[in-house]
């Protein structure tokens, strides 16, 4: 029968007993499920590179990003050991943890490993944890309340997005024409198209219908 190997990666022994209890008892689940666990940088650099001259899999990592470091190695957080996960298991789905939001951070971790799963500790609860780990697994990604809207905020910041700006988008995907949107925002059409033409500019798609700039928006997240 197939197995989910899981490595679970925190320095609180209880987080870890709680996030395997949680797992553990996933309504509907017909995989069983192995987990390996770590409670620093070095006993999980050891267990990583023990899977794998042991040939062994890792299908999904929990690893917080907050650990403390393997100097001799260089493992210095979380971030490390999902770049090592990636070397070795790349087909292996990694989920961070923090209790940290700095766009910095965040970033850092997203150019560096991109995670199919980026939650703050302190959005999570039993169902979140649960919801994660099903998503993950069948290939969706999974980024946490706080998580999502740092990153939104922080590309609206980057493309000079105002709140009105915002609202056209925001009209935009729910189908709202451009001429219908004047009495919603109390605008004049001429400063709507304007304003949706700087929209198009900074989201590379000058040329583009309003399907195109939806399909943008989404996809870097702001929408």
């Amino acid at each position: 029968m197939t197995t989910h190997n899981l490595l679970l990666v925190d320095d609180h022994p209880i987080t870890i007993d709680a996030y395997i209890n949680i797992l553990s008892r996933l309504e509907n689940a017909t995989i069983p499920k192995h987990f390996t666990t770590a409670f620093s940088c070095q006993e999980a650099y050891n267990k990583i590179r023990d899977r794998n001259h042991s040939q062994l899999t890792l299908d999904v990592a929990f690893l917080d990003i907050s650990l403390p470091p393997y100097e001799d190695r260089n493992i210095q957080n979380g971030i490390d050991l999902g770049i090592l996960i990636r070397q070795y298991f790349p087909k292996c789905k990694i989920i961070l943890l923090t209790m940290h939001s700095e766009p910095l951070l965040l970033h850092n971790a997203i150019e560096r490993i991109n995670p199919e799963g980026f939650i703050l500790k302190n959005d999570i609860n039993a169902q979140s944890l649960m919801t994660a780990y099903q998503e993950i697994v069948v290939g969706q990604k999974f980024y946490s309340t706080t998580i999502h809207k740092v990153l939104r905020q922080d590309i609206i910041k980057k493309l000079d997005f105002d709140a009105i700006d915002c609202e056209i988008l925001a009209l935009l995907s729910r189908g709202i024409r451009t001429k219908d949107m004047t009495e919603q925002l109390e605008l004049s059409l001429s400063t709507i198209e304007k304003r949706k033409s700087n929209i198009k500019i900074q989201l590379l798609v000058d040329k583009g219908t309003d399907k195109d700039i939806i399909d943008e928006a989404k996809k870097i997240g702001i929408l």
